[in-house]
């Protein structure tokens, strides 16, 4: 099981690369994410869930390969296993196609669920994403 979700976004790999990794950049559409864009560096988001209760989301990136690859693992505090994520992205004539895998459902208990609320959200993350790139 993965999430596999891509969005076409009307810019430059390397100014969707900026938005991923550059900290001020990012600050501006996914303020609550900390990330260390190289290899080893740490990763930490701080978000509440639906019920209003703060969560901690902690990682390590594996890969970083400006403007191309970014890969890390993270997991929620009190989660038994990490999930591994890969954000791709391809220059196309029209931008850059971002794609991001998140692969490992199978080490959770309830891993079918918590996929689906990670598809969803990384939805949202691509529709910022897509906003917050966009010329104009």
């Amino acid at each position: 099981m993965s999430v596999d979700e891509t969005a076409v976004v009307a810019a430059s790999a390397e100014r969707v690369w900026r938005a991923f990794a550059d900290h001020d950049d990012r600050a501006e559409w996914w303020h609550y994410l900390y990330l260390e864009p190289v290899a080893g560096g740490s990763l930490e988001e701080r978000w509440t869930d639906e019920h209003g209760t703060p969560v901690v989301t902690r990682g390590e990136v594996m890969h970083a390969a400006a403007p191309k690859l970014l890969a890390f693992t993270w997991a929620d505090e009190g989660q038994e296993a990490s999930t591994d994520v890969e954000i791709t992205l391809t220059p196309l004539a029209s931008g850059t196609e971002v794609r991001i895998r998140e692969t490992g459902w199978e080490r959770l208990p309830d891993g079918p669920s918590l996929a689906a609320d990670h598809r969803a959200g990384w939805r949202v993350h691509l529709a910022n994403l897509r906003r917050h790139v966009a010329p104009g």
